[in-house]
């Protein structure tokens, strides 16, 4: 009797010791998301030598931070999914020098084929080597913000996944004229990518 009371007592007790220790084990087929976010996905390394009459932000050594407040959607055949936790909101180094989490979450298992990233405010200051321009230079959004959608494979249907937002600081922050970068300029020079 002592040794079925041992066993079941041992059971029990068995659950509440796997939660020790580590990622919580989620049953009913979920999967781990981390969004993560940088200035200039260009930085720190050579500069840029794209043809174009724009200098590289890392040829002019652009110094400063860009604040912005982001709303991450997984897409996949079923529909999208908002990544929640913390707000997104983030600040990250112009020149790309750094990266930073934004945003993460279990979302359900599926085959997510797109990231859609929603950008509410969208503003830099810069504090020099822009070619002589410092200040703040905010990116007209318009009312209802900016959506940026990116084909993203994330894997399979239950592997958790990575991605990058690369707000590729070097497309658009040069175009700035009276303080504002033109929607559109910044839309098309987002990219996002899954980290491996």
């Amino acid at each position: 009797m002592r040794g079925k009371l041992f066993a079941l007592l041992l059971l029990l007790a068995l659950p509440a010791a796997g939660g020790c220790g580590g990622k919580e084990v989620v049953v009913g087929g979920q999967k781990e998301v981390d969004a993560h976010a940088t200035g200039d996905g260009t930085g720190g390394g050579a500069p840029s030598l794209a043809p174009g009459p724009r200098q590289s932000l890392q040829l002019v050594g652009a110094q400063g931070t860009i604040t912005f407040d982001a709303r991450v959607e997984l897409v996949s055949s079923a529909g999208s999914t908002e990544l929640l936790g913390d707000p997104g909101a983030a600040t990250v180094r112009i020149d790309g020098q750094d990266t930073t989490l934004l945003v993460n979450g279990r979302v359900e298992e599926d085959r997510y084929t797109a990231v859609r990233v929603t950008f509410t405010s969208v503003e830099a200051n810069v504090i020099g080597g822009l070619g002589g321009i410092t200040g703040t230079v905010a990116v007209d959004l318009g009312v209802d913000g900016v959506t940026v959608v990116r084909p993203v494979d994330l894997g399979s249907s239950s592997e958790d996944a990575e991605i990058l937002i690369d707000l590729d600081a070097s497309e658009w922050l040069p175009n700035a004229s009276g303080g504002l970068v033109a929607e559109m300029m910044f839309r098309d020079a987002v990219k996002i990518r899954r980290l491996d």
